[in-house]
């Protein structure tokens, strides 16, 4: 027999059917494969009263036993002066999912473990920390699931509210004004388009491809913020640079040639993916080692105006505007603090690599030693 499963439609125009043929709970359990006691709760709980009588305060004895409803009864037109009862199907099947659906409102947690879960998610949130990141670092503090907790933030049940989280809130509208258009726009470019990218990845399908960006600052500022990633894995390395240029990005990239060794960048960084921006046209100084004079990589540029043919460096771009707010200044960050929110960046579980955190996934890929020689 079927146990704890909901009770359907057609079930219920059975039930109704048996009951106006006055056939035993017994019988109709056979029928439909459930257990007796299981149909007397659904004819009890879902059955309807018919035009209700003022001042009746007592229920007629007949009604505590099967089948609970006055369909077969000898005095339901006359000599009764009872409330009487029938069951129909379509009735009871509103009255079910209507209870249903109350049943599932509200936050099934005592007040104790709602308060600790209140605090650990508005604290997480306060520290910049997703939904998500915040459930698997409390796993054994929250039974719930994200759809769950969101479901909380949402419906008003937190004290964090929906406007506390990071992506939530629709954007404005943006401003179209003039385009920008970048200086000197004569570097030739020529093996290094988006098209020369995608033919080398064709025919290097499995090569690591990195993406590189800036931040984006507001006017006053004289620094900047490098963003470099490693899709595959979510690792990034960022970078504050002083009122950058082409010099500084090319020093960038020497310093890790500097810490890992020219073998290990020529296989952990064989490809770049940039946009236009000026401070990335030294195609020689980046592509070419210094230590060796040998090529230890290759870059290629995007679009003019395509910034989603580098969607992942886009991607970690707005989780920075999480420590670096839109119109705030970024002048008073040192690289420690960079570094420490690097390490933040790196430390934060992730639901695309099944909990495991950008660092764990790197080191698994391309080992321990590699990842203390870049930090």
């Amino acid at each position: 027999m079927k146990k704890w499963k909901h009770i359907n439609f057609d079930q219920r125009k059975t039930i109704a059917s048996g009951v106006a043929h006055n056939m035993k709970v017994n019988s109709l359990g056979e029928l439909l494969e459930l257990h007796p006691t299981a149909i007397s709760r659904e004819v009890k709980r879902n059955r309807s009263i018919v035009e209700p009588i003022k001042n009746v305060t007592e229920a007629c004895p007949k009604l505590k036993r099967w089948p609970f409803v006055c369909t077969n009864c000898k005095k339901r037109y006359h000599d009764c002066y009872f409330n009487k009862y029938i069951y129909n199907a379509r009735d009871a099947q509103k009255n079910a999912d209507y209870k249903l659906k109350i049943s599932r409102k509200g936050i099934d947690v005592t007040d104790e473990e709602f308060k600790q879960l209140d605090k650990i998610i508005k604290t997480g949130v306060n520290n910049n920390k997703s939904i998500y990141q915040i459930r698997i670092e409390n796993k054994d503090s929250i039974n719930k699931s994200v759809t769950t907790l969101y479901r909380y933030i949402n419906n008003g049940y937190l004290t964090t509210s929906r406007m506390d989280l990071p992506y939530a809130v629709k954007y404005k509208k943006r401003k179209y004004n003039k385009k920008y258009d970048y200086p000197n726009n004569k570097i030739d470019r020529t093996g290094h388009t988006y098209l020369d990218y995608l033919s080398y990845v064709h025919k290097n399908p499995n090569v690591n491809v990195w993406q590189l960006d800036f931040l984006g600052a507001i006017k006053t500022d004289s620094k900047n913020i490098l963003s470099f990633i490693l899709p595959e894995v979510h690792f990034t390395l960022l970078d504050i640079i002083t009122n950058p240029n082409s010099k500084k990005v090319v020093d960038f990239f020497d310093r890790i040639e500097e810490k890992i060794g020219t073998e290990n960048f020529i296989k952990l960084i064989p490809v770049i993916l940039t946009d236009r921006d000026p401070c990335f046209n030294d195609i020689e100084g980046i592509c070419f080692s210094k230590i060796t004079g040998e090529e230890r990589c290759k870059i290629f540029y995007c679009d003019s105006y395509v910034s989603n043919q580098k969607p992942n460096v886009e991607n970690i771009n707005k989780q920075l505007r999480l420590f670096f707010p839109k119109k705030s200044s970024i002048d008073k960050y040192t690289k420690q603090d960079i570094k420490q929110i690097n390490y933040t960046l790196l430390d934060k579980p992730l639901k695309s690599l099944d909990s495991y955190t950008p660092k764990e996934a790197f080191i698994k890929v391309f080992g321990d030693d590699l990842f203390n020689r870049l930090f």
